[in-house]
């Protein structure tokens, strides 16, 4: 993930994600047949970029994750989900050495996905 502005940056700035990754716990409830609706929340943690013009900062920071899911179970060892999940990683200063003036880079992100899951 990445973006870029000119505000508060007249040389332009640019902002990315290169991996972020999770470790979550989910609870749900499985009385519903095959279906199982969860909740899940736990550890984000990821690498946040900030780069104006040859100059750049980069840090590896820890936030939270929460987000709800649906899983459905068919063929016996096979299963499908789809789940939200939103992950905020803080924030990096970009300090005015690099960016021009100080600037707080925040992470934020909304994710989406679907998934399908063979148990052993």
């Amino acid at each position: 993930m990445k973006g870029s502005t000119t505000t508060n940056c007249p040389a332009g700035c640019e902002t990315k994600n290169d991996w972020m990754g999770t470790a979550r716990g989910r609870i749900g409830y499985a009385g519903w047949n095959n279906l199982l609706p969860y909740i899940t929340g736990g550890a984000a943690f990821g690498n946040i970029k900030a780069t104006s013009g040859t100059a750049s900062v980069a840090k590896t920071n820890v936030g939270y994750a929460l987000g709800a899911g649906l899983e459905y179970a068919f063929l016996g060892a096979w299963s499908a989900k789809v789940e939200y999940l939103y992950a905020d990683l803080g924030k990096v200063t970009c300090p005015a050495g690099t960016c021009g003036v100080d600037n707080d880079i925040k992470f934020k992100a909304n994710l989406v996905r679907v998934g399908l899951n063979y148990r052993f």
